[in-house]
C-alpha cells in the first residue's frame, strides 16, 4: 500500500506516539505496581507490626501490674487477677483486635470468650490440620515471638477465617501471649490497594488513549496542512513535469521549509520559462533566417551549458552561410567562366566543322584531279611508248610529238595548279591538326584519342606537302625537259635518239608521277579518313559544347537562386 506524505507522516506519528504511550504505560504499571505491591507489603508489615505492637504494649502493662506485687502494692493473687482482666479487657484497632494466653500445656487460660478458658488445646488441629497451639507456643518461646498462621473462628461471624497470629511469652506466669489479624481484614485493605491500583492504572491509560488521541488529531490537522502544502507544490512541479509553464506557482507563507521550497518552486518556473522564452525566440529568429541576434537573457547554473550550445550553433550557421555565400559567388564567376569558354569553344568548333567541310569538298576535288593526273601520266606514259616505237619509222610523228609534248606543257601546268592546291590543302590540314592538338589538350584525358588522329593528320599532311614538292620539281623539270625537245625537235631531227633517250627518262619520270600521283591518291584518301574522323569529333565537341553551355547556365541560374537564398538569412 502507497502513502501519500501525510499518511506517512501520521502513520510515522501514529507509530512513534504508540510506542511511547506504551513505553509509558510499561514505565506506569511498573512503577504503579511496585508502589502498590510496596504499599501492600507495608500494609501487610503494618498489621504484623500492629499484632506485635499490641502483643509487646500488652506485655508492657502486665509488667507494670507484676511489678506492683513485686512492690508490694498488691498481693499475687490480685495481681495474677488483675493481669488476667487487663488481657482480657484489652483492645486495640478499632476494638477488633484482642488478645489471649495459653499455658505451655496447651490449656486456654484467658480468652475474651468464657468459652475457651480452661480447655485443652494442645493436640487441637485447625481446618488445615495444622496443630495451631503447639505452634503458638513454639513461636512463643523464641526470644522476641514469632508469627504463625492457622484458621480460627470470627467474633459476630460463623466459620472459621484464616489469621496470622503473633506470640510472645510473659515470663513471670509462663503466659504465651497472643493476638492476631484475620487474613480477611488484611485483604480487604489489600483489595482496597489492588482497587486503587486498578483504577490508577485504567486512568493512565485512558488518559494515555487520550492524550494519543488528541495527539494524533492535533497532529492530522497539522499533516492536513502540511500535507496540503506540499501538494500544492507537488501538482505545480507536476505540471511543469508535463511542460506548463503558465500555470501561477503557489505562494506558502509558513516560514519554514514548505516556503523555502514554495518560493525555489516559483524562481525554478520563471528561470525555466524566461529560458524557454529566449530559446523560443532565437529558434523562431533562426527559422525566420535572422542569426545576427545575440541571446542577452543570463543562463543560470548548469543552464549555461544550452545558452553555449545555441550561441555555437548560431556561429556555426553563420559561418556555413558566410562559406556558402562565398562558395556561391566562386560557382557563380566559374559557371560564367565555363559559359564564357563553352561559347568559344563552340565557335571554334563551328568555324573547325567548316573549315573541315571546305577540307573535304577540296579533298574530294583533289582526290578527283588526282585520279584524272593518274590516268594522264597513265595516258602519257603509253603515248611516249608509242613514240619510242614509232620515233625510228617516222620524223613526221615529230609534229604530233611535239603537239603531245605542248600538251603535256598545258597539262603540267594544270599539275603544278593541282600541286599547289595539295600543297595548301597540306598547310590547312596541319593548321587543322595544331588545332585539333590544342583542343585536345584543353579536352585532357577525353581527347586523347582526337590528338592521336590530329597527329595522323598532321603526318599526312607533312607527307603530301613533301609529295607536292617533289611533283612540282619532276612536273618543273618536265615542262623545261618538253620544251627542250621542242626546241630540239624543231631544229633537228638527228637529235631523234638524244629525244629517244629524253624519252626513255620522261617515260621513268611519267612512271614516276604516275606513282607519285597513286601515292598521292592514297593519301588524300586516308586524309579524307582522317578528317571525317575530325568531323565527327567536332560534331561531338559541338553537342558537348552546347551541352556544356547549357550546363554553364544552368549552374549560374543555380548560383544566382542560391546567392538570392542566402541573402535571406541575416548574419553579423
Amino acid at each position: 500500500m502507497k502513502f501519500n506524505i501525510k499518511g506517512k507522516l501520521i502513520f510515522i506519528f501514529s507509530i512513534v506516539i504508540s510506542i511511547t504511550i506504551l513505553c509509558f504505560l510499561i514505565t506506569s504499571f511498573l512503577t504503579i505496581n511496585n508502589a502498590y505491591n510496596f504499599a501492600i507489603k507495608n500494609a501487610e508489615d503494618g498489621f504484623d507490626n500492629i499484632i506485635r505492637t499490641s502483643v509487646e504494649s500488652i506485655i508492657g502493662v502486665l509488667e507494670v501490674n507484676h511489678q506492683r506485687y513485686l512492690d508490694g502494692e498488691i498481693t499475687e493473687k490480685e495481681a495474677y487477677e488483675d493481669a488476667k482482666k487487663i488481657v482480657r479487657d484489652a483492645r486495640y484497632n478499632n476494638g477488633e483486635g484482642y488478645f489471649w494466653v495459653d499455658l505451655e500445656d496447651g490449656t486456654c487460660e484467658v480468652h475474651m470468650n468464657p468459652n475457651y478458658e480452661g480447655q485443652y488445646r494442645y493436640d487441637e488441629q485447625d481446618l488445615e490440620s495444622n496443630y495451631f497451639i503447639r505452634n503458638l507456643i513454639t513461636a512463643g518461646n523464641n526470644p522476641n515471638g514469632g508469627f504463625t498462621e492457622f484458621c480460627f473462628t470470627k467474633p459476630g461471624e460463623e466459620g472459621t477465617f484464616k489469621k496470622r497470629g503473633f506470640t510472645k511469652k510473659f515470663e513471670p506466669y509462663g503466659w504465651y501471649i497472643s493476638t492476631g489479624n484475620y487474613y480477611k481484614d488484611i485483604e480487604v485493605v489489600i483489595d482496597k490497594y489492588k482497587f486503587e491500583k486498578l483504577i490508577a492504572l485504567t486512568i493512565i491509560v485512558l488518559s494515555s488513549i487520550l492524550s494519543a488521541a488528541i495527539g494524533i488529531i492535533i497532529f492530522f490537522r497539522f499533516s492536513k496542512k502540511l500535507g496540503n502544502n506540499i501538494n500544492k507544490v507537488t501538482k505545480r512541479l507536476q505540471l511543469l513535469a508535463d511542460g506548463d509553464m503558465q500555470t501561477e506557482s503557489p505562494s506558502i507563507n509558513s516560514g519554514d521549509e514548505l516556503e523555502i521550497l514554495s518560493k525555489a518552486t516559483q524562481k525554478t518556473i520563471e528561470n525555466i520559462n524566461v529560458i524557454i522564452n529566449d530559446i523560443n525566440y532565437n529558434m523562431k529568429e533562426f527559422s525566420n533566417g535572422n542569426f545576427s541576434n545575440v541571446t542577452p537573457v543570463k543562463y543560470l547554473g548548469d543552464l549555461e551549458d544550452i545558452k553555449i550550445s545555441i550561441l555555437r550553433f548560431r556561429e556555426t550557421i553563420v559561418n556555413t552561410i558566410n562559406s556558402i555565400n562565398e562558395s556561391s559567388d566562386e560557382v557563380s564567376n566559374g559557371a560564367n567562366q565555363i559559359t564564357i569558354a563553352v561559347q568559344a569553344l563552340s565557335e571554334g568548333v563551328t568555324e573547325q566543322a567548316s573549315a573541315l567541310q571546305e577540307l573535304s569538298s577540296s579533298l574530294i576535288e583533289i582526290n578527283e584531279k588526282v585520279q584524272r593526273n593518274t590516268q594522264t601520266s597513265i595516258k602519257a606514259s603509253d603515248d611516249i611508248t608509242d613514240i619510242s616505237q614509232s620515233i625510228n619509222e617516222s620524223n613526221e610523228q615529230m609534229n604530233e610529238m611535239l603537239e603531245a609534248m605542248n600538251e603535256i606543257t598545258v597539262k603540267s601546268e594544270e599539275i603544278k595548279k593541282i600541286i599547289k592546291a595539295i600543297d595548301d590543302i597540306a598547310f590547312q590540314t596541319n593548321l587543322l591538326a595544331l588545332n585539333a592538338a590544342v583542343e585536345a589538350a584543353r579536352a585532357g584525358s577525353a581527347g586523347k584519342g582526337f590528338s592521336v588522329v590530329a597527329d595522323e593528320v598532321k603526318n599526312l599532311a607533312n607527307k603530301s606537302a613533301e609529295a607536292a614538292k617533289s611533283t612540282t620539281a619532276l612536273i618543273e623539270g618536265t615542262i623545261g625537259a618538253v620544251i627542250s625537245g621542242s626546241e630540239l625537235a624543231t631544229k633537228t631531227a638527228n637529235a631523234l635518239e638524244i629525244v629517244t633517250q629524253n624519252t626513255y627518262e620522261i617515260v621513268h619520270a611519267m612512271a614516276e608521277i604516275s606513282k607519285a600521283s597513286k601515292e598521292q591518291a592514297y593519301t588524300i584518301n586516308q586524309v579524307n579518313i582522317g578528317v571525317e574522323q575530325i568531323s565527327a569529333v567536332v560534331q561531338n565537341n559541338s553537342a558537348t559544347a552546347e551541352e556544356s553551355s547549357a550546363v554553364g547556365t544552368e549552374l549560374s541560374n543555380q548560383a544566382t537562386n542560391l546567392k538570392e537564398l542566402i541573402s535571406g538569412f541575416k548574419t553579423l
